[in-house]
Parts: C-alpha cells; sequence; structure tokens
C-alpha cells in the first residue's frame, strides 16, 4: 500500500506542466520592458522597450534589452505581443526584428507606431503584423493568448491572460481604472474577473504607483484645467507632452479649437504620431485647425498654441530648446504660458528643473506637475492594484514595471491581499522563474548586460569607457607628448589640456613638466617598452596631481620613438 502511494505521488509530481518566466528588463527601473515565458517548444516574448540613459551615461543614446538567451534559443520564438506603443515597450522592436523575424502582435495604434520605426531603422522584410484588440485570442505555439483592454495614457493598451498547460497567467500591462476616459476605453474589469473565476495562477502587475495611496484621476479633469488656462492665456500658448499621449493630444487639440487658436506642431516624432494616429481614426480635428512652421510669424502671438516634446527636460526637444532660445522657429517670449503636462520619469527631475527655471526666468507663466490637474497619471494607484488583485484572486503574485522600491510596495499590497508570501516573488532582470499549479520559485539567475545604442553603435560599452567620459567631465583630461631617441629624451614634454582647471596656473605646468622628466629618467633607466614608460609614468603622474589638486583628471601619455 505504502509502496503504491509513493509510485502514485512521483508520477504525479513528474507530469507536472511547467511555465518557465524570465524578465529581461523592466524590473530595476522604468523602462526597457522584455519578458520571455517558455513551456515546451515556444518562447512568447511579451513587449521590447528602451530605457533612456541616465545622467551618469554621458554619449549613450538609450539602452535595449538583452537578447543573448533568445539568441542561444531562437528557434523556439513563435511571437512577440506588445502590450502598448510607449517607448518603454516598442522602442526596442527594430533591434530585436533584425534578429528574430518572428509575427508581431499588438493594437492597431501599437502596430501603426512599430511599422514607423521599422521605416527609420529598416529590418528587410517585413513581419507578419496581427492587429489584436479586446477578447481575441490567438495561439502561439503552445499558448494561447487572450487581449483584455485596459485604460492607459496611450489608445490601445492591453492586458494579457496567457494560458498555458500549467495554468492561467494575467499581466496586467500598464493600466489604470479610469470609468470616464478621454479616448472611451475603459479598463474591462468584467472580463478580469470572469478569468479571475476560471482559475488563475499567476498574476504579473504594474507596480509604477504602488506607493501612491487612493485612486489615480480620471483625464476628464484635465479639460477644465486646459479651457481655464486657455481663456486666461495672454499671449502664445506652448503645450509640452508625450508625443505618443494621443488622447493628451486631442484635448489640447480640442482646446485651442474652442478659443480659435492655430496649432502648430513642433518636433519630429510629434508629427509623425499625430500623422498616424489622425489616419487610423484615434484623432479628429480640422486641416484648418493646424498651421506650418513657415506661417509662424503670420500668426498673431494670442492666436498661436504650439505643441512639442520636452515633458522629460530632454536636451535636443522643442521644450528644451525653447527654453534656452536655440530652436529655430520659437523664443520664449514674457506673457507666453507653457503647460507641460506629464510626469516626471525619476533621475529627470534636475533635467526638468533646469528648463522650468530658464522659462521662469523669462517671466513665462509656467504649468507643470506641481500645479493642480494639470496632469493625470496612466498606472493604477494602491486600491486600484488591490482591485486588481480581488478580481483576477491569482495563487502568485509578481510585480513588474518598476524600480525595486515600486515592486516591493506592490508586493506588501498583496501581502494585504491574502496572497501568501511563500507565492509572492520580487524578482530582478535575468531571474529564471519557474510556476506550475503547485509552486512559483526562483530557479536561477541569467546575467543580463547594458546593451547600448550610441549613433550607429550597439552593444557593449566596458564600464571603464563610462568612467572615463564621467572623469573628463568632472576633471578633464590632460595629453602628454614625448618624443625618444635611443632611449633619451628629444625635447621637454608637450602638455596640453582639456577641461582641467589648474592648467591656467602656468608654474603648474612647468611642474608637471619637469615630474614627467624625472619620472622618464628613472623608467628609462632600464630597457622596457613603449607602453610600460607610459604605464609607468602616467601611475607616477597620476599620484602627484591628486596630492597637489585633489583631481583626478585622464591622462593620456603618447610615447614617439625615433
Amino acid at each position: 500500500m505504502k509502496k503504491s502511494t509513493k509510485n502514485t505521488k512521483s508520477k504525479s509530481a513528474h507530469s507536472l506542466k511547467s511555465v518557465k518566466i524570465i524578465p529581461i528588463g523592466g524590473l530595476d527601473a522604468i523602462g526597457r520592458n522584455m519578458t520571455v515565458f517558455e513551456c515546451e517548444d515556444t518562447i512568447l516574448v511579451v513587449d521590447c522597450g528602451i530605457m533612456f540613459p541616465t545622467p551618469e551615461m554621458p554619449g549613450i543614446d538609450f539602452i535595449i534589452p538583452d537578447f543573448s538567451y533568445l539568441e542561444k534559443n531562437r528557434e523556439k520564438i513563435k511571437g512577440l505581443v506588445i502590450t502598448h506603443g510607449h517607448e518603454d515597450h516598442i522602442g526596442a522592436v527594430p533591434f530585436f526584428l533584425k534578429k528574430f523575424m518572428v509575427p508581431v502582435y499588438g493594437s492597431q495604434l501599437t502596430l501603426g507606431f512599430i511599422k514607423k520605426r521599422l521605416e527609420e531603422r529598416p529590418v528587410g522584410k517585413e513581419p507578419e503584423f496581427h492587429v489584436i484588440d479586446g477578447g481575441d485570442k490567438n495561439t502561439i505555439g503552445c499558448f494561447e493568448v487572450e487581449s483584455i483592454p485596459v485604460n492607459h495614457s496611450i489608445v490601445g493598451g492591453m492586458g494579457l491572460a496567457i494560458r498555458s498547460k500549467a495554468g492561467t497567467i494575467v499581466h496586467s500591462g500598464d493600466f489604470k481604472i479610469d470609468h470616464t476616459p478621454e479616448d472611451g476605453r475603459r479598463t474591462d474589469i468584467a472580463r478580469f474577473a470572469e478569468i479571475g473565476k476560471e482559475g488563475v495562477l499567476l498574476l504579473m502587475s504594474d507596480s509604477t504607483n504602488a506607493e501612491r495611496p487612493g485612486y489615480t484621476g480620471t483625464e476628464k479633469v484635465l479639460n477644465n484645467k486646459l479651457f481655464e488656462i486657455f481663456a486666461s492665456a495672454k499671449a502664445r500658448i506652448i503645450v509640452a507632452t508625450f508625443a505618443s499621449n494621443i488622447s493628451r493630444i486631442q484635448q489640447i487639440l480640442n482646446a485651442a479649437q474652442k478659443y480659435n487658436r492655430k496649432v502648430i506642431i513642433s518636433g519630429l516624432t510629434m508629427q509623425k504620431n499625430i500623422e498616424i494616429a489622425r489616419s487610423l481614426g484615434f484623432l479628429n480635428f480640422s486641416d484648418s485647425l493646424i498651421a506650418e512652421l513657415r506661417e509662424v510669424n503670420t500668426i498673431p502671438l494670442k492666436k498661436q498654441t504650439i505643441i512639442c516634446t520636452g515633458t522629460q527636460g530632454e536636451p535636443m526637444s522643442a521644450l528644451t530648446r525653447i527654453s534656452n532660445g536655440t530652436h529655430k522657429h520659437f523664443k520664449s517670449c514674457t506673457g507666453d504660458t507653457v503647460i507641460i503636462t506629464a510626469s516626471v520619469i525619476p533621475g529627470n527631475e534636475r533635467d526638468i528643473g533646469v528648463v522650468i527655471n530658464s522659462l521662469l526666468k523669462q517671466d513665462t507663466i509656467v504649468h507643470y506637475e506641481k500645479s493642480k490637474d494639470i496632469h493625470v497619471s496612466g498606472h493604477a494607484s494602491q486600491e486600484e492594484l488591490k482591485l486588481m488583485m480581488g478580481l483576477v484572486k491569482p495563487k502568485f503574485f509578481l510585480p513588474i514595471h518598476g524600480e525595486h522600491k515600486h515592486l516591493k510596495a506592490h508586493a506588501a499590497l498583496a501581502l494585504d491581499m491574502e496572497i501568501k508570501s511563500s507565492g509572492i516573488i520580487v524578482a530582478e532582470n535575468g531571474d529564471i522563474l519557474e510556476m506550475n499549479h503547485r509552486s512559483f520559485t526562483k530557479t536561477g539567475h541569467l546575467p543580463i548586460r547594458n546593451v547600448y545604442t550610441e549613433g550607429n553603435y550597439i552593444g557593449d560599452i566596458s564600464g571603464d569607457t563610462i568612467k572615463d567620459r564621467q572623469t573628463i567631465s568632472s576633471d578633464g583630461i590632460i595629453y602628454i607628448s614625448v618624443v625618444l631617441a635611443e632611449n633619451l629624451l628629444v625635447h621637454k614634454p608637450v602638455i596640453k589640456t582639456r577641461g582641467f582647471s589648474p592648467a591656467v596656473d602656468p608654474r603648474f605646468i612647468q611642474r608637471l613638466q619637469e615630474e614627467t622628466e624625472y619620472r622618464l629618467d628613472k623608467v628609462l633607466a632600464k630597457p622596457t617598452s613603449a607602453d610600460n614608460i607610459s604605464l609607468n609614468v602616467r601611475r607616477s603622474l597620476k599620484n602627484m596631481i591628486y596630492k597637489q589638486t585633489r583631481s583626478n583628471p585622464i591622462i593620456d601619455l603618447t610615447v614617439i620613438e625615433i
């Protein structure tokens, strides 16, 4: 009897179906979202976004997900599903498709944005595109993927129900629960509840606002605020928003129409997104509302509304250039009204603060995040997050989309909702998670690299390179050239500097020359290579310079042997 029981248990355990879940990005910051789902011979990829660099990454354009694991398992990849069209979810799709030509699934607007990016970064032949929206079900390898409408700060957001033999995973996408959204697209809480009744093993849910109590406000409040500002503005109105926030752009166009203002669109991405959204029926406005840039000087300032990018203080954005006087077509004037209708992404506070201060110094009226009702978040706050858990009733929980503090806060909410602590994992990018109907565990970890893009270069950039750039920006660089003939110095070392403050003192440069000569004499006492000469002299000079200046500039020493 005992033997039979043991065999039964062994057989049952062996037959358990499991799903492997690997977050490649999105769990260390707001950006670079990508998750791999794997079962049997299928890999399903959800989202493929970029992350913008921090100030500590000078010269970097953006960071894309690390595709190393996928390259080793490329024959298993059956599809890429995109939850919505924000850059942190679609920005790396061209790089992905360059390596893996697989079908792409997304809403109509999301695919419209992706196709435009593929025109800018061609990948060869066009992939299969599948438009999906609320209620659509698609079989992708061993997975069935159902899309569920959600409300977010972009048209066409969706959550996903990912079904497999192991059980159902619900991926919330980026969402909030707004009963009066501007675009009419409500989060389908009824469908989430129905799927919850069917049985859900794992909920993966948006953590961006997990520290924020209560509920996220409705977009409707912004209409009244915009009308109030437009009614009182005496001169030009400049509105900065995300180029992908189509509902917000519609609100601005409606306000301009109501107050008889012409709209000028500044920024190539903004223009392209507006064209795409209008062609697909997601924006509605008359041709007469829009003015061309070349017409700006013919329109009175009090009749102008400019829609532009720059909500995060990006150096080359239209708003930043307007604020510092380098924009080709616009300069900030006394009495202008600037509306920055977006939250500041963590890490961008300093950049946008510089822009706001610059505008205020020019006697411009600025409405920004601190102003009441000027922006409404697209992410669910604590009560909505708890409602999602209550609807879905998952056995296991994985917080996604956020910094570690957001993930931890979301995990605490899950405990409040009586999800067992043993079924909650606060993961890191690269963690290998495995789930079956009995357990949800971390079984390993993949090393995840930062893959940088810089101009046309894509790949690793060594930590030393980033560190050198930081050093040059803070302490400068010293160039030293020495010419040797038969192991003797031909003439005094030639020293030039860039960004190194002590160089203004000629006495310091003289001391540096003397120290260089002294160190060369010691190194050249024995036969050695040019590389060894450079290494030893630089090491000595570095110590001398730090003792005298408390600075650590880069020292570039060139040895020329004749």
